[in-house]
C-alpha cells in the first residue's frame, strides 16, 4: 500500500507568539525521516493554506480524502494539533463503522467550543461531533483543567493520565490499549510530540515535564501496527526552533518509521 504524507505546515492558532514554529515541523520530520536508512518511500504532499483557520481545515480534509480514494495509507505532519482535526473528519468517512483514536497528548485539547478547533479544543470537537463515538483512548496527560476533566467523563472509552508513572508503565498501558483494539476494527493514531519528557523531546511549544519514555511509545506503536488496524493517524507539534541539536524531529521521524515500515 502506497503512504501518502500530508505536511500541513500550519500553527495560526497558537496565539503566544512565542510558543510558534511548529509550522515548521513537517520539513524538519522530512528532512530527518529521509536520512534514515529503512525509511520506505513515500509520497509528500503539502498543505498550501498556512493563514485561514476553516479553509486550513477543508484543505486538509479534501487532501486526505482524496488519498484515501486512492487506497493509499494517509499521515499527517503538523503543525500544530488542530491540524488534527480535518485529518480525523477524512478519516471517519472513509471509516464509518468500528473506528477508534488513540490520543497521545499531555493535554487533553478539550478547552472551549471552538469552531473550526484550535490546537486546545481539537478532541472536545471530535468528541462533539462524535467522528469515532466514545472509542477514544487518551494517553499521557499530566496538565489539564478541571473544565477539561468533567468534560471527557463518561465521554471516553477510558483515559490514562497516570498509568506512565506505574513501575511497570508500558505493560499496565498495554493491557488497557489491547482491551480497546478488540473492540474496533480501525484505529486512528494522534500524536503530539509532548507526549514524550521534553528530556527526550524539547522542540515543542508546551513541553510538560514527566512525559512518556521514547522506546515506550514504540513499544505502544509497534504493539499496535501489529494488529494490522492502524488506517491513519498524524505527528504534531514538532517545534524545531524550540529544538536541541533536531532530537525531536529525529524523534519524530523515527515515530513516522516505525509505523511505516
Amino acid at each position: 500500500m502506497q503512504a501518502s504524507i500530508i505536511k500541513i505546515p500550519f500553527d495560526k492558532c497558537i496565539v503566544e507568539q512565542a510558543r510558534r514554529g511548529a509550522a515548521l515541523g513537517p520539513g524538519a520530520i522530512q528532512n530527518e525521516a529521509e536520512s534514515l536508512f529503512l525509511f520506505p518511500k513515500a509520497s509528500w504532499l503539502q498543505v498550501k493554506e498556512t493563514n485561514d483557520f476553516a479553509a486550513m481545515h477543508k484543505e486538509v480534509e479534501s487532501t486526505a480524502s482524496a488519498e484515501y480514494k486512492k487506497k493509499n495509507f494517509v499521515i499527517g505532519l503538523g503543525g500544530d494539533h488542530s491540524v488534527s482535526y480535518g485529518l480525523m473528519k477524512a478519516f471517519a468517512k472513509k471509516f464509518p463503522k468500528k473506528s477508534g483514536l488513540i490520543y497521545f497528548d499531555a493535554h487533553f485539547d478539550c478547552q472551549d467550543d471552538f469552531l473550526p478547533p484550535t490546537h486546545e479544543d481539537v478532541l472536545r470537537t471530535v468528541v462533539n461531533e462524535k467522528l469515532f463515538g466514545k472509542n477514544i483512548l487518551h494517553i499521557g496527560a499530566r496538565n489539564f483543567t478541571d473544565k477539561e476533566q468533567k468534560f471527557i467523563t463518561g465521554k471516553m472509552w477510558f483515559n490514562l493520565a497516570d498509568m506512565f508513572y506505574a513501575e511497570n508503565a508500558p505493560k499496565a498501558v498495554l493491557s488497557y490499549i489491547k482491551d480497546f483494539a478488540k473492540t474496533v476494527d480501525n484505529i486512528y493514531i494522534s500524536i503530539d510530540i509532548d507526549v514524550i519528557d521534553p528530556a527526550f523531546a524539547p522542540g515543542t511549544g508546551w513541553p510538560e515535564p514527566a512525559g512518556v519514555l521514547p522506546q515506550h511509545l514504540l513499544y505502544l506503536l509497534n504493539f499496535l501496527k501489529a494488529t494490522k488496524k492502524v488506517r491513519g493517524f498524524d505527528i504534531v507539534e514538532v517545534s524545531p526552533p524550540k529544538d536541541v541539536n533536531n532530537t525531536t524531529a529525529r524523534l519524530a521521524a523515527r515515530v513516522l518509521l516505525e509505523l511505516l515500515k
